[in-house]
């Protein structure tokens, strides 16, 4: 898969290393260019750099919280197709923000490639004004995060001084 003969980047966040790249070594041997990170931090880096991502495949625990990641990237950058895999059950899905795919561990190559496929496609029709935080998703503060990402969509208790 390619872009004016360059390869789609894909970001990969995930905290297992071994998932990490086999997921990685899946996407290259199928054309992608992978773009691995561990934590949320480390994605939103790689997002706010030269790279253009065009789909973000995220582990659902990973440090910094893989839904929250989600969230934050259709809200920053709606044309960013999303994956969040997991190996917990389908409920996940209604966690996730509008047009995000859930992709159950343990996957194979095939339902990988097509995922990633379909968030290629599915960002064209999702709407570029998704509300920060949807109904139904509790905010995060740093305090499960760890390291603060996704706080940035938590509400302040101190009223807008502006």
């Amino acid at each position: 898969m390619s872009v004016d003969n360059r390869p789609v980047a894909i970001l990969i966040a995930e905290g297992d290393e071994l998932v990490r790249m086999v997921t990685a070594d899946m996407l290259a041997d199928a054309g992608f260019q992978p773009i691995e990170v561990r934590t949320a931090a480390e994605a939103l880096v790689v997002l706010e750099g030269p790279a253009d991502v065009r789909v973000l495949i995220t582990g659902r625990r990973i440090v910094g919280g893989g839904v929250a990641l989600a969230h934050l990237v259709r809200h920053r950058w709606p044309t960013v197709g999303i994956v969040v895999t997991s190996g917990g059950g389908p409920g996940l899905q209604n966690e996730l923000p509008l047009g995000a795919y859930l992709l159950t561990k343990p996957y194979e190559f095939a339902d990988l490639i097509r995922v990633a496929t379909a968030g290629l496609d599915e960002v064209a029709e999702v709407p570029s004004a998704a509300p920060l935080l949807p109904v139904g998703v509790p905010p995060l503060t740093g305090v499960e995060l760890s390291n603060g990402v996704g706080a940035v969509a938590a509400p302040s208790s101190e009223p807008d001084k502006t």
